[in-house]
């Protein structure tokens, strides 16, 4: 409860700043255009535009989904040193804006799976902060009623939180395949970490998700390091959009408001720079 009334304080106290800003702000420009770094792309004809309109609303409303989880992750930090959170703790700290970019490009009816650093896209899937804190606590007010923890952690159309390294890839297939099959307009976002990148499953499901044309984009998050292992020392090749061979990919160094697998049939790789801190 003392870790819960802390993390409240803090929002608040981050609530008030942002309204002195928004005070000091009001006669600035309302957009901002920014020129963006080039993708890289594999068999792609073309890849997003290399220039983005940011509007100050949606600008005010990413940077206050990650300050939100920034902090969160940094109470739920403390909470662990304090062993008030028992067994695993795996913080998305340094990754918010990989969360908070793809939920703002994707609709909430399209699902989302991803590995077992999920606080921040269980915040950005609906959940509570209470929600999420209770849960890493092991309390009935969490979002699996405290039985799941850390790394599992549930809501409409967010498939957790997954412990076993690279098991949600051939799940979120499995979910686009239901898509599919029930002719739903919708995609599945099947995120991983490059630690699991060089796993058999994965390179199966690419296989069965292009035979089958799934609606999925499979999203490898690299942080650079996989359980404190270097992407160089671990990997032959670290370009991991292309490890598809037969499926298109393309390499972000940040999250895009592109639904491409919307436009064309069938899967797609993403491959975002990121870290983790």
């Amino acid at each position: 409860m003392l870790a819960l009334q802390c993390a409240s304080k803090g929002l608040s106290q981050f609530q008030g700043i942002l309204g002195v800003a928004l005070r000091f702000s009001s006669s600035l420009a309302d957009e901002a255009t920014f020129d963006l770094q080039p993708f890289k792309l594999h068999k792609l004809e073309s890849g997003p535009s290399t220039t983005a309109t940011l509007t100050r609303d949606d600008a005010l409303t990413y940077y206050k989904q990650m300050q939100v989880i920034r902090r969160m992750e940094t109470a739920a930090g403390n909470l662990y040193k304090s062993k008030i959170i028992r067994g695993f703790c795996h913080l998305y700290s340094g990754q918010e804006a990989c969360c908070v970019g793809m939920e703002s490009a994707i609709e909430r009816d399209d699902p989302v799976i991803t590995a077992y650093r999920a606080h921040g896209w269980t915040y950005m899937r609906g959940v509570s902060l209470v929600g999420v804190l209770s849960e890493l606590t092991g309390r009935k007010t969490g979002c699996a009623q405290g039985k799941g923890g850390s790394m599992h952690m549930y809501n409409y159309n967010f498939f957790g939180g997954n412990g076993i390294v690279g098991a949600q890839v051939p799940l979120g297939a499995g979910i686009g395949f239901a898509l599919k099959y029930q002719k739903k307009p919708n995609i599945v976002v099947a995120l991983y970490g490059d630690g699991a990148a060089n796993q058999g499953q994965l390179f199966e499901t690419y296989n069965l998700a292009k035979l089958w044309n799934i609606p999925i984009i499979f999203v490898c998050e690299n942080n650079g390091y996989g359980m404190g292992t270097s992407v160089d020392r671990a990997a032959a090749s670290t370009d991991y959009y292309t490890r598809g061979d037969y499926v298109p990919g393309i390499w972000l160094p940040y999250k895009s408001r592109n639904s491409r697998s919307k436009r064309k049939k069938g899967p797609h790789f993403s491959t975002e720079r990121t870290y983790v801190v």
